[in-house]
């Protein structure tokens, strides 16, 4: 399983690459904008999860989520913004998962639990 996380500001993308790799132990690949991911993910394919900031440079997090569920839909995106009132609309664009800022450790394990140990979608 691998897991890309797309954030411009090192602190969170290092916290949420650290959570993720001690809870899950799967590979986790930092990038800190969504043109960088995107240009990735072209060359060596689609990760199982993306988990991005909904306002990155380049390619945005709403963008980048159309662009992984046009290539395949199974691929689970959870996006994440300082702003709440974004939740609907990227759930409406598409997303598995939304977290508001500032968020902590449990969040995010819940939502590991949830789509790495479970293996359930938004729907479950």
């Amino acid at each position: 399983m691998k897991i890309v996380v797309v954030d411009a500001d090192p602190i969170v993308r290092d916290f949420v690459v650290g959570t993720l790799m001690y809870s899950v132990n799967r590979e986790v690949l930092p990038f800190e904008n969504g043109l960088d991911a995107w240009l990735y993910i072209e060359d060596y394919g689609m990760p199982d999860i993306i988990v991005a900031d909904v306002n990155l440079e380049d390619l945005s997090g709403t963008e980048l989520l159309g662009k992984a569920k046009a290539l395949n839909q199974g691929t689970v995106v959870i996006l994440y913004s300082d702003l709440p009132e974004k939740e609907a609309m990227v759930r409406e664009a598409g997303a598995d998962a939304f977290l508001a800022k500032p968020f902590g450790v449990s969040e995010l394990f819940n939502l590991v639990q949830r789509f790495v140990v479970d293996g359930r979608s938004s729907n479950g």
